[in-house]
């Protein structure tokens, strides 16, 4: 299995994942127009099988409906979500539940509830014919729950959203500020290298820090701050930072780590 975060910020995130011919996006709040050259630049083809939501913010769901329209595919969300965007007739639009697992061809996608101020937040697990993969890029705390479902995931897309020093004394306004801080906000890079602490293990390959703030971080740091805790594991995993409209590179799961 294959996966890339072809953006990841407050102004949009997406992550395409491939396997065995099927590809499939987890939230569509990028431009259509770039997300869909980045498809076709990546899979060589002009094909998606299916768009999944994790919430109904808009920086998940921007272009969600018009790339399901270009790519006659599916959508799939929760029905309080679909409530929330207005219940489209017009397009193929299927149900997602917490923990219920949805195959679309050799790709499997089990969603889970996160914390986060957002309806029916999800959190996904997507495993191939190899590989699995965790994202969560939005939410306010870790809990055992998140730990059990993204431990010695082969990839990870977490949340690295701020440095705690940088959003306290920023610009923002303080009910901003209260809201990223509160436990359904947002996760700061050091309650990201702790929830990498509890999951990364022995499977561990790849990791994206996901939906650094623009305002009140630093990739450096982001970076700086997991690589503390990941030096401590043996074999240490791979560690990338998305960026708002710049792809990761195409990693690939289904081996093995060294060292």
């Amino acid at each position: 299995m294959k996966f890339c975060v072809l953006g990841s910020s407050s102004s949009g995130n997406s992550t395409l994942i491939m396997e065995n011919g099927t590809s499939i996006l987890v939230d569509a709040g990028l431009p259509v127009g770039y997300t869909s050259s980045k498809i076709r630049e990546i899979t060589s083809s002009d094909s998606l099988d299916a768009i999944f939501v994790s919430h109904e913010h808009s920086d998940h769901t921007r272009s969600l409906f018009p790339l399901a329209k270009r790519y006659s595919c599916p959508v799939y969300l929760s029905q309080p979500v679909y409530w929330y965007l207005g219940k489209r007739n017009d397009h193929d639009v299927r149900r997602l539940s917490d923990g219920v697992p949805v195959d679309v061809g050799d790709i499997r996608v089990t969603p889970f509830i996160v914390p986060h101020d957002a309806i029916d937040p999800f959190g996904f697990i997507v495993e191939g014919l190899e590989g699995s993969l965790g994202i969560v890029t939005d939410l306010g705390r870790v809990d055992d729950n998140i730990c059990s479902r993204l431990r010695n995931m082969q990839g990870l897309v977490v949340e690295s959203n701020y440095d705690p020093d940088m959003l306290v004394n920023g610009r923002y306004p303080n009910y901003l500020k209260k809201r990223i801080l509160d436990g359904t906000g947002h996760l700061s890079n050091q309650q990201c290298s702790e929830l990498l602490s509890e999951v990364v293990g022995p499977e561990t390959l790849e990791i994206v820090l996901a939906h650094l703030s623009e305002e009140n971080n630093d990739p450096l740091l982001a970076v700086e701050t997991s690589m503390q805790v990941l030096e401590e594991t043996a074999g240490t995993p791979n560690i990338h930072v998305s960026y708002p409209r710049h792809p990761t590179r195409v990693m690939e799961l289904g081996g093995s780590r060294t060292g």
